[in-house]
This record gives C-alpha cells, structure tokens and sequence, in this order.
C-alpha cells in the first residue's frame, strides 16, 4: 500500500438503521421463541437474549410482551400479503391459475407460524389485553387476505358471490389447519387439502 494511502471505513450507519436492525432483531427472535414455545412460555427476556439485545433495548421498542406480539403479528401479515402479490402475476389463467391461487393462500395456514398464533388467539380468550390488541389485527388480516385473493384471482374479484367465496374458502382453511394442532407432525391437513381445494374453486367462477 502507497505511504499515506488510507484504508476508507464504513461508512456509519444512522440511529434510525440502528434502531430499525435492533427492532427486526426483536421481531425475528420473537417468532422463532413463539413457535418453539408457545406464547404462554415467551418471556420479554427470552426474546431479548436470542436477538443480542440488552434488556433496555428490548424495552425501548416494544415495553411489554402484548406489545412484542402485535409487533410480529402486524409484521407477519404485511411480509405474507407482499410475498403474495409478489406471485400475482405467475399464475395460469382458468382452473388452474384460482387452483394456485388457493394453494398460495393455504401456504399461509399449513405451517408452524399460523400454529403459534393460534396459540395467541387462544390465550385472548382469557386475557382481555392480549384480545384488545389482537381483534383488530384479525380483521387487518382479513381483509388483506381479501386484498391478495383479489389480485390473485382477478376475473372472479368482480363476482358478487366472490367476498363470500373468500370469507369461506378462509373458514376452511383454519378449520383444516387446526387438525395439526391435536396431531402434529401427522400432516393431516395436507392430506384433506386437495379435497377442501376442490370444493373450493367451485366457488370461483
């Protein structure tokens, strides 16, 4: 290296990068401690530890662990509707293209994620707190499922049956996904899905 040449740095990142790394951190390790161990067990400092965050960080985004939960449930819906659309535009035409579609959104029940927020949902049976900060997001969640299943399936979406067809086709799939809740592992969901698809797209013209 040349005398007096100097080796550049990186350049420094602002509070705000910091601070938005720190709180996807948060958000990770809350996921992956909410399907490994069910809300119940889920500590604030559980999640703090398996992100590398100090407890005062931790507290600095999210001050409970209601508030943690929102957070990844709030994230989780929009990440999910963005990969959806992302794959609006690949889809067949005809049968085949509302087939995919429903498949897409089926993707989105059959796995440990949906598992671990239904243990959420079952605990705001009880916790009044934790059902104030969920009902809402449920209904966000609706109808951005509503949204996706539209972009999806366009030459149905001006149906006047379609909003129906979406509010059951959603009935449906929780309804299988929760055969693995009693029975995981089992795959018992995806085995009744092909069947639960078939009827499905008969609800699509």
């Amino acid at each position: 290296m040349p005398n007096g040449a100097q080796t550049a740095s990186p350049p420094r990142r602002s509070q705000a990068e910091r601070s938005a790394t720190t709180r996807q951190a948060l958000l990770d390790a809350a996921i992956e401690c909410l399907i490994e161990h069910g809300y119940s067990r889920t500590t604030t400092a559980m999640v703090a530890e398996r992100a590398g965050v100090s407890r005062g960080a931790h507290l600095h985004h999210f001050q409970t662990r209601n508030a943690l939960v929102a957070g990844v449930v709030e994230h989780l819906v929009q990440r999910r509707s963005e990969q959806l659309l992302e794959l609006a535009g690949d889809l067949p035409p005809g049968r085949a293209g509302v087939e995919r579609a429903l498949d897409l959104i089926w993707e989105g029940y059959d796995n440990p994620l949906w598992q671990a927020a239904m243990d959420l949902w079952t605990d705001a049976r009880t916790d009044p707190e934790l059902r104030a900060i969920l009902v809402p997001i449920e209904r966000e969640l609706d109808r951005e499922t509503a949204k996706v299943a539209a972009r999806l399936m366009p030459p149905s979406a001006d149906k006047e049956q379609f909003a129906r067809a979406v509010e059951l086709t959603m009935a449906t799939m929780r309804g299988l996904a929760l055969l693995d809740t009693l029975h995981p592992g089992k795959g018992r969901s995806a085995k009744q899905w092909p069947s639960c698809r078939a009827q499905l797209v008969e609800l699509f013209p």
